[in-house]
């Protein structure tokens, strides 16, 4: 299985949808021992997985996964539902933003640039014409990361509704 549009990924998504599937169980599985103390973006903004300073998106995105994995040990399980019962949505990094109506709305769940807590994120997508961040939502942040979707505008929205490749291959 190739997707001829998208150029390039974080993980290679160049022969299957495996490591998608994968990051995204390694996602659902750290999220859901992470205690929801203050606000949403300090309780998924974990010390443990903080992203390196100025590198590009790919290599940001493989240091936190990497991270992340490291945290989890060989103790971690899959939920039965691949999805754990949250919902995928994109980050579209290049401007514009809401200039922090975003992060105001949802409690800090998005920070100033609209960027989704490191804890969340999944894959970075490179497509032809554009690229993305893809961020796994828990149940509890719902409400918080729609009200910030409808206050970003274009930098935002949830993976079935963006208009992007992935969303045509992803089918969980």
């Amino acid at each position: 299985m190739t997707f001829p549009e998208i150029l390039r990924s974080e993980p290679d998504l160049s022969g299957s949808l495996q490591p998608f599937q994968e990051r995204l169980a390694e996602t659902v599985s750290w999220v859901g021992r992470r205690a929801a103390e203050g606000s949403l973006g300090e309780a998924l903004r974990s010390p443990l997985l903080a992203p390196p300073p100025a590198s590009p998106w790919p290599e940001t995105l493989r240091a936190v996964a990497e991270k992340r994995v490291a945290q989890l040990g060989r103790s971690w399980r899959r939920t039965l539902d691949p999805l754990g019962g949250g919902r995928l949505m994109v980050y579209f990094p290049t401007p514009p933003h809401s200039r922090g109506g975003a992060r105001a709305i949802s409690d800090g769940f998005f920070d100033d640039r609209d960027t989704p807590p490191w804890d969340t994120w999944v894959a970075y997508v490179e497509e032809t014409s554009r690229s993305y961040l893809v961020a796994w939502v828990p149940p509890f942040a719902f409400a918080q990361a729609s009200a910030g979707i409808g206050a970003a505008g274009r930098s935002l929205a949830w993976l079935d509704k963006a208009n992007v490749r992935l969303s045509e291959k992803v089918r969980l």
